[in-house]
């Protein structure tokens, strides 16, 4: 049996089939869509303009602003004060939500995290084909009884 995969939009609340992880429905995404068109255009027609005047003036919502900033839309534009902290040091910073150094001790953690992840599930393989069937019937039931 398969299992229709229906979401609610996350703004209109109307219900959709996503694709991939959308949280929001076709329509809402034209929309955006539109919307992001019109910033853009108005980012192009006023040159040398201030984040808050894009927002006043294109009419669009500030985070959907704020989310292009980040997309890093704006990176070769005449938009004044398209930056904002670093969300882990606040670094000033003009794309992403972390700043270069900060993206790079992230990645290395990670990098040691699935290095101990992968030597700790090495060593249970190993224990575990160290064991006979009847050694593992027997951490089996001792496990299920304990619950």
């Amino acid at each position: 049996m398969t299992r229709l995969n229906i979401r609610n939009c996350a703004r209109c609340k109307r219900i959709f089939i996503p694709v991939g992880n959308e949280k929001i429905c076709p329509d809402c995404r034209a929309e955006d869509i539109e919307l992001e068109e019109r910033v853009k255009s108005y980012v192009r027609d006023h040159p040398g303009i201030t984040v808050n005047q894009l927002i006043e003036g294109s009419g669009a919502p500030r985070n959907l602003v704020w989310r292009m900033i980040q997309q890093g839309q704006f990176e070769n534009s005449s938009l004044k004060d398209a930056k904002y902290p670093c969300g882990n040091c606040g670094k000033i910073i003009t794309r992403g939500t972390y700043c270069s150094e900060c993206m790079a001790k992230l990645k290395e953690n990670a990098q040691k995290f699935a290095v101990a992840m992968n030597k700790k599930r090495k060593a249970q393989e190993e224990s575990n084909s160290n064991k006979t069937f009847s050694d593992s019937m027997y951490d089996a039931l001792d496990s299920s009884r304990n619950r």
